[in-house]
């Protein structure tokens, strides 16, 4: 007979759940603003969201109709919606529920090679590994630039051609 008891491991939903609140933005620190946050997100019905968070149906319906709960509700959800946040959330978990069909997609011999291409393209943007473009001052316009001031005349600026301009002194 086994005395040990079995490992739990965590359901894929308890695992998005806490990739779900690790990627929420840091300011929202409290648990009336976390609660706020994944309501606003609308990523699980609000039953699921206050279950989360252990309150009861009857405690959920007095928090929302708390002024101040409404207020701040109201206040995260224009930010979330004004920053974008939202699409972006829901577009990273539509990526990560997706990526083992575009894994299969982009190794299947069979997929036309331009399919498999922007898949290779898309996971190399999406992972980090999409070559940086380097500015290294050829298209920043270069030359030099000279400002001259003559007693008693406003500045004047003389910009060099792409031709060297030797400049001599006077005796």
């Amino acid at each position: 007979m086994n005395d040990l008891a079995p490992i739990s491991e965590k359901s894929p939903v308890d695992t998005r759940h806490d990739q779900r609140l690790a990627d929420l933005p840091a300011l929202y620190k409290n648990a009336h603003e976390r609660l706020c946050c994944e309501l606003a997100l609308a990523l699980d019905p609000p039953e699921e969201v206050f279950a989360r968070y252990n309150y009861s149906e009857e405690r959920a319906r007095e928090l929302l109709s708390d002024p101040s709960f409404e207020k701040m509700l109201a206040r995260i959800a224009a930010e979330i919606r004004e920053s974008g946040l939202t699409f972006r959330t829901k577009a990273r978990i539509m990526a990560e529920e997706l990526l083992p069909q575009a894994i299969e997609m982009a190794t299947d011999p069979f997929t036309s090679s331009a399919v498999r291409a922007d898949l290779i393209k898309w996971s190399a943007k999406v992972s980090g590994l999409e070559p940086k473009d380097k500015d290294d001052g050829r298209t920043a316009g270069g030359g030099l630039t000279l400002s001259i001031t003559f007693a008693g005349q406003a500045p004047q600026q003389v910009v060099s051609a792409r031709e060297p301009v030797l400049i001599e002194q006077g005796e």
